[in-house]
């Protein structure tokens, strides 16, 4: 056998060959020990710094923003406690900035910003800082009034606009290190595939293959991220351990965490928030719930703020569970006003239902009692027991008056008003009201804008809110009335979902009296809801106050707590035009008259007893049945001067009808009507038709005198007038029309 021997020279080779990959290892080796890793340590350092000063300069953005809405509190409230965030935010910033300047220390183009950042935040907390000096020393207008200038405004732009320019600066410099660290990467890779391709292509094709399912993993997770955060409920997985694996923004959102609170595989960080608790104990009970029925759960949970949200738990093959947050706030609130118009419709079919015929009875009441009260002028025990009576159909009346009023199904008389000179009226009648041992303050502004009100249901409404403060302070105390310009922005109508953005005239009264609780006040609004003893109210006082200002068009709006008093907002849409000056006229005397009048009513009882009363006035009556008798009687040419008929009638001919007809055959003939309750013949929009001369019922001999008499010396149709008598504008304000029992 040979012997086949390897010398030196043919060991050499492969000697070399074996050395190369080892030194190519060393080198390398060599090269990350004394240049990769240096390098990557002050990498390290660099993007530390810069999360450092994105996460100041968050810090710094949040401390302006708390100290905005501290200012923005006590602007509104003019409450201290409001003041916390700011006070807060001023402790904060100058230690914040401090941090922010240590850390841009090596950074020249970053000190520039941070020195125009310290200037702009020094402008926005002086301008916080006067607008809440002003409010404190000079009252809500004058911060309003700087408020206004937008100095504010411009401001926290600026401040904003530093902030973010650093942010930003960080973030690019971020993005610097990432390319740089990026393409030493790329650079360390090659080589170690060249070594890997000479050490073992194996391996070098493993790494290939794990690179590239890191890289799509990494894809896959960015896009399964994106699509979460893109849905409106928040969404989080858990493992079976119930640790988080996945979750969205709109989660931690609800939950108000910020984004850094949550971290993958760790439980949800019970105590940060009572949210974080409550949504625990809802998790605990779904998964009880889950485990033992084995199918998802559903619950929905109405927290502190008011929020209303819907849970959604769902187990997963694994073991673990998927759980959902909806926000069902805005839902619930629009089924709430849904439910509130619902009420609304039902209570006014069902006033409009009993108001004609009950009002037609309490005429005859009322009529008879004061027919009764002639005829028995000399029993005085006769007369108490009618006033007895009397007393109580007239607060029948008003009970349908106000029944009415809040279902907004009572008719107006707008006219453009300016508040500051209809108070000068009112006013006198809310201190005789309310008594010598409550004080009135009347506060007003200047410029104040018109409104388009009816000013006797205006009257009507501050006198019910008078006496209710009034009723608040047994010992006496003070009430407040204010008059302002006032503006509802998106904000405020987003939060009240019935008010539309925009201009109004602003009445508050405030009293010092006992206050309510937040579940009174969410009551107080309820019809014949009242925390009056019983017999001393009926519950439809502000009820009948929150349906004017509605129908109006208008906001009410209630502030209240325990032993510190109420105040009750009334926001009136602002009117552009001017007010129509017309006198108003002084209410006549119950005079008597010898005209003809045509009276024509449905009901017998009605008619005879309303026809007593015109006759015991002097008049000459005539009745009718209905409007087709009527028109009957107007055919054969009987010289009558006034149509007074009733506006609902059975039949083809209805009171609106026979008042067209009646001014076709006779245009000297005067028409006034009457009913116990107008829906669509005479009132459209809630508004009397312009030119309509209207008495509602119930109504007394006086009232009816009045009111026949005033028509009868009217103006005489003209050519070219509108409505049945021809006025062509709107009719004299008569408060004798706007009793109770419309």
């Amino acid at each position: 056998m040979q012997r086949i021997s390897i010398s030196r020279a043919d060991f050499a080779p492969a000697l070399l060959f074996a050395l190369v990959p080892l030194a190519f290892l060393a080198a390398i080796t060599f090269y990350q020990f004394f240049k990769n890793v240096p390098d990557a340590r002050l990498a390290r350092e660099d993007t530390k710094k810069t999360f450092l000063i994105v996460r100041t300069a968050s810090a710094v953005d949040e401390a302006i923003q708390d100290a905005e809405r501290g200012q923005r509190g006590y602007l509104i409230t003019g409450r201290d406690s409001y003041l916390d965030p700011y006070n807060s935010a001023k402790e904060r910033l100058p230690q914040l900035l401090v941090d922010l300047q240590q850390a841009v220390a090596d950074r020249p183009e970053q000190q520039r910003r941070l020195l125009a950042l310290q200037g702009d935040l020094t402008t926005k907390m002086n301008e916080l800082a006067e607008t809440i000096a002003r409010r404190r020393e000079q009252g809500f207008g004058a911060a309003q009034a700087m408020v206004n200038t937008d100095a504010g405004r411009i401001a926290m732009e600026a401040v904003e606009a530093d902030i973010g320019a650093i942010i930003d600066a960080a973030d690019m410099r971020l993005q610097a290190r990432m390319a740089t660290a990026e393409s030493l990467e790329q650079r360390v890779l090659m080589t170690f595939l060249i070594g890997s391709i000479i050490a073992a292509c194996a391996l070098i094709a493993g790494a290939i293959l794990l690179a590239r399912a890191y890289r799509r993993a990494a894809s896959s997770e960015r896009l399964l991220q994106a699509t979460l955060d893109s849905v409106r409920e928040g969404v989080a997985a858990f493992d079976a351990d119930r640790r988080l694996i996945a979750w969205n923004q709109t989660f931690s959102r609800m939950l108000k965490l910020p984004r850094r609170t949550l971290r993958r595989r760790e439980a949800l960080p019970a105590g940060k928030t009572t949210e974080i608790d409550r949504f625990n104990d809802y998790f605990e009970t779904l998964d009880a719930e889950v485990k033992q029925t084995g199918r998802a759960a559903l619950m929905e949970s109405k927290e502190a703020d008011g929020r209303s949200l819907e849970i959604f738990h769902k187990p997963a093959e694994d073991g673990g569970s998927v759980t959902t947050l909806l926000d069902r706030t805005e839902l619930r609130q629009t089924e709430e006003a849904l439910r509130q118009a619902q009420k609304l419709e039902a209570l006014g079919q069902m006033t409009g239902g009993i108001a004609h015929d009950f009002n037609n009875l309490l005429t005859v009441i009322i009529g008879a009692t004061h027919l009764l009260q002639r005829a028995v002028a000399k029993d005085a025990q006769a007369l108490q027991r009618i006033d007895m009576v009397t007393a109580a159909a007239e607060r029948g009346a008003r009970l349908i008056q106000q029944l009415l009023a809040f279902a907004r199904r009572q008719p107006l008389e707008p006219e453009i008003v300016n508040l500051g000179h209809l108070m000068t009226e009112v006013l006198p009648m809310v201190r005789r009201a309310v008594g010598e041992k409550v004080s009135v303050e009347y506060v007003t502004s200047g410029g104040l804008w018109n409104t388009t009100i009816d000013a006797t249901q205006f009257q009507t409404a501050v006198l019910n809110l008078a006496i209710n403060g009034r009723d608040a302070m047994p010992d006496g105390g003070k009430l407040t009335i204010e008059v302002a310009n006032a503006a509802l922005d998106d904000a405020y109508a987003a939060s009240h979902p019935e008010v539309e953005p925009g201009q109004y005239v602003m009445f508050a009264i405030t009293d010092t009296g006992k206050g309510m609780d937040a579940a009174t006040s969410m009551r107080a609004l309820d019809p014949f809801f009242t925390t009056k003893p019983v017999g001393e109210g009926t519950g439809l006082g502000l009820p009948q106050v929150y349906g004017f200002v509605k129908q109006t068009g208008g906001h009410l709006k209630i502030y209240s707590e325990v032993d510190e008093g109420t105040t009750i907002k009334l926001y009136l849409p602002r009117e552009l035009g001017d007010v129509f000056s017309q006198p108003r006229q002084a209410a006549a005397l119950a005079l008597a008259g010898t005209e003809t009048v045509l009276l024509v009513d449905d009901d017998e009882i009605v008619r005879a007893t309303v026809a007593s009363m015109l006759e015991s006035l002097g008049y000459e009556v005539l009745t009718a049945s209905s409007g087709v008798e009527a028109l009957s009687i107007l055919e054969n040419g009987t010289a009558i001067a006034l149509l007074f008929t009733d506006v609902v009638m059975p039949g083809p001919i209805s009171g609106r009808k026979l008042a067209e007809r009646a001014v076709e055959i006779n245009p000297a003939i005067k028409i006034l009507f009457t009913s116990g309750y107008t829906e669509n013949s005479i009132v459209h929009h809630s508004r009397l038709d312009t030119g309509v001369e209207f008495l509602s019922k119930p109504f007394d001999r006086e009232r009816l005198a009045v009111k026949v008499r005033r028509v009868l010396d009217g103006p005489a149709k003209k050519t070219g007038d509108s409505g049945p008598n021809g006025t062509g504008g709107q009719a004299p304000t008569d408060l004798s029309s706007s009793s109770a029992g419309q």
